[in-house]
């Protein structure tokens, strides 16, 4: 599944400007695609590994890297490490060229990711790391960045995010010139 789609990823939704998938005004990327299925899981739509959006990846780093006043990137899915080539080549181009953050979700543990022998660039180029399957019965919408409390936040050594989640559930809406209305986080 690493290379599915080529140099392509699949997007689920891209948000350029939100603040609430990590410190800071952020660049938030879904990946289309999930080979984990949580049950309970918010993003169900984000599961099928057909083709949504196919962006090429030199194309969303021109898009990041053209993002105003954004502190950091954050991916989330799906399941970014499904598409692991698109998605380790895109971090480190974000930490070659630029002084952005990185934060990355995934529902595989520490150790999965280990076995995927992804584990050195994940250290070396995310500062942020929210890592273990969505577990519907430890939900809890009160922690800020991630929705159960099995899951692990890891800071790598090497990490630039010096804040720290804390206790609290954070909702964005956004409010587009058609008068669309769209609701991000977790509400209650």
């Amino acid at each position: 599944m690493n290379n599915l789609y080529g140099t392509q990823f699949n997007i689920s939704h891209i948000e350029p400007a939100t603040h609430i998938y990590g410190p800071g005004r952020r660049f938030a990327v879904w990946l289309q695609g999930c080979s984990l299925a949580c049950k309970g899981c918010w993003n169900e739509q984000m599961w099928s590994f057909k083709a949504n959006e196919l962006l090429d990846r030199k194309n969303l780093l021109a898009q990041i890297l053209a993002e105003q006043d954004i502190e950091g990137i954050t991916l989330l899915g799906g399941e970014p490490l499904d598409q692991a080539e698109n998605t380790v080549w895109l971090i480190q181009e974000i930490k070659r060229l630029s002084s952005l953050t990185v934060m990355l979700y995934t529902g595989y543990s520490k150790q999965e990711v280990e076995q995927k022998q992804l584990w050195s660039t994940i250290e070396d180029s995310v500062d942020l790391l929210v890592s273990g399957r969505y577990q519907e019965q430890h939900r809890n919408t009160n922690n800020q960045w991630y929705g159960s409390e099995n899951q692990e936040l890891i800071y790598p050594q090497k990490s630039s995010i010096e804040q720290r989640s804390k206790l609290q559930n954070e909702v964005e809406i956004i409010i587009e010139e058609t008068g669309e209305v769209r609701v991000l986080g977790y509400p209650t």
